[in-house]
């Protein structure tokens, strides 16, 4: 896969005042990585929307600076406006091509379970992400899962069973359940209890306030024990 291409800006302005000089074509970002000072971008958001929905956050993005050489980075991490959901600040990682790095994959749940389709089993995703590790130039924005081997109701599978592209390894447990298939089970509605035979709305509404029949039976007995005494 080629390398998702970004054009950015070195950003002067910084803080509150800096991201209210941008306008809404803009946002402002940073990159920084173990070899590198930070440096404050702006990036067109049109662009940067579309690389993230290419890229995802695990794959490689040429970052270019003015003029300079690209710099290979992943978009590491995204603030997002609360209400608009609109992105309002980027982070970008600046990596060294030669040093592997720990990274949570988005999976991709690919083909059809013979569970669901035939018996009306319920597809259960426990995972929706693992942990990998690799060499940055092996880095893929998903992983596929294929779901045709749930045959039956009770299977499942384990990240062990996911077949991992070249290059990466496991970080996150090999035998942790990703999917399963379970039986759906009906949920029981229980019908109202039917009134008492004979009673009324106002006599029900008196043994609920605590002032209806049995309350007086109680009374009643207690004045014969005491007459008793």
């Amino acid at each position: 896969m080629s390398n998702i291409k970004l054009q950015a800006r070195l950003r002067n302005r910084v803080g509150k005042k800096g991201r209210a000089f941008l306008d809404f074509k803009n946002i402002p970002a940073v990159i920084y990585g173990p070899k590198s000072k930070n440096r404050n971008l702006e990036i067109g958001r049109a662009e940067f929307n579309r690389a993230l929905e290419i890229s995802g956050q695990s794959s490689l993005v040429d970052v270019y600076i003015g003029e300079e050489n690209p710099v290979k980075a992943i978009i590491n991490d995204v603030a997002r406006d609360p209400l608009s959901g609109n992105v309002i600040h980027a982070d970008f990682y600046e990596l060294d091509m030669n040093k592997k790095l720990k990274i949570d994959v988005e999976l991709n749940f690919i083909g059809e379970s013979p569970a669901v389709k035939e018996k009306g089993a319920e597809l259960i995703k426990n995972l929706d992400r693992i942990e990998v590790e690799c060499l940055p130039k092996d880095l893929v924005p998903e992983i596929d899962v294929d779901i045709s081997s749930l045959q039956e109701i009770g299977d499942h599978i384990f990240t062990k069973d996911i077949i991992l592209p070249t290059g990466l390894e496991f970080v996150t447990h090999p035998g942790l359940a990703v999917a399963s298939v379970e039986e759906i089970k009906e949920e029981i509605i229980m019908e109202p209890q039917a009134a008492v035979a004979g009673q009324t709305s106002e006599d029900k509404k008196k043994d609920e306030d605590g002032d209806g029949v049995e309350q007086n039976k109680v009374k009643t007995d207690e004045d014969k024990n005491k007459g008793k005494e």
